[in-house]
């Protein structure tokens, strides 16, 4: 459910590439040879060689950026941006030197106001003070994160963050309470925070089960759902109460993932508006996904093409779950 009613995806494509629906009998059939195995893993950027290549140093100040940032509400993306910019400006290493009088994590600067040298060389204080800006750009979100790190850094490099970036989101995929854990080299992954693969592979099968319910607004099941009510309905069954409602609250919150690198489990986000994504559905697997999509259409699963429809992919993180005692 977004803010606004959406006119749901199919509307969304008309004139544009038609993508065939695929309705399921049975919930089991559309399951049947997925391999939901580490499904909750963190993301892999194979370039890294098996291993993120953090020294302890280095995990200590990324978990500092990550804990700031989930203490002051700041979105994922912004917790993306911010382990980007002190792996560039510093190598996520809490220095004594740099350009004229910059110093700390983010290469911050006394002299243009971020605070005094001892201030800025704590890195609790540091992370908040970069927050704080970014938070003041107008528009970060919907900026690159190395144009979201510039507005704030406005560095002489004002590119150089890009490269960061993919392992800036593993580095917050993996952080789970504030810690940081590592890509592991054996398994090929640790798991993230987010519930175990067994229950992922629960959540969508649970949203596989609402095929052919009717579309309803406001809808969180079980008769009847809306885009994210289907999403809110599968985890509790699943014993996690969302702290997310709807598909803008789902996007702001979600650990970007790359096209091309769903999972299982993950959202999709369509429909972009000013206020963020009308639309999220559910990856059933690459190229399929299960969605409550508007009035008039029931739950179904359909095939869907990333780039057509111009797609966005994100996973969500444990810290917006709460665990249930039982399923309601």
């Amino acid at each position: 459910m977004g803010k606004k009613a959406a006119a749901g995806i199919g509307i969304g494509l008309a004139g544009a590439l038609v993508v065939p629906y695929l309705l399921v009998g049975g919930a089991s059939s559309a399951l049947d040879g997925l391999d939901l195995e580490g499904v909750a893993c963190a993301m892999i950027d194979k370039s890294v060689g098996g291993g993120l290549g953090l020294s302890t140093e280095q995990r200590a100040n990324a978990s500092v950026i990550v804990s700031v940032g989930a203490q002051m509400g700041v979105p994922v993306r912004g917790q993306v941006v911010a382990v980007a910019t002190a792996m560039q400006e510093s190598g996520l290493r809490n220095i004594r030197h740099g350009d004229r009088d910059s110093l700390g994590l983010f290469q911050q600067r006394p002299s243009q106001g971020w605070g005094t040298a001892a201030q800025i060389m704590n890195p609790r204080y540091s992370s908040s003070k970069f927050y704080s800006r970014l938070l003041a750009v107008k528009g970060w979100q919907d900026m690159p994160v190395t144009n979201a790190a510039q507005a704030v850094q406005r560095s002489g490099f004002p590119d150089a963050y890009a490269k960061h970036e993919g392992k800036a989101v593993q580095v917050v995929a993996s952080a789970s309470e504030g810690g940081v854990q590592q890509i592991n080299s054996t398994s090929g992954c640790t798991p993230m925070s987010i519930p175990a693969s067994y229950n992922v592979a629960g959540y969508v099968s649970h949203a596989l089960q609402q095929v052919g319910k009717p579309y309803v607004w406001g809808g969180t099941g079980p008769d009847g759902f809306d885009c994210s009510g289907l999403i809110v309905y599968a985890w509790r069954q699943m014993g996690y109460q969302l702290k997310v409602r709807t598909s803008q609250q789902m996007h702001n919150v979600s650990i970007p993932v790359p096209s091309g690198q769903e999972r299982s489990g993950d959202l999709i986000f369509s429909e972009f508006r000013s206020d963020g994504p009308a639309h999220v559905l559910i990856v059933v697997r690459p190229g399929l996904a299960v969605e409550a999509p508007r009035t008039g259409l029931d739950v179904r699963v359909r095939e869907y093409d990333a780039a057509s429809e111009g797609l966005r992919f994100g996973r969500l993180p444990e810290n917006q779950m709460t665990k249930i005692s039982a399923q309601v």
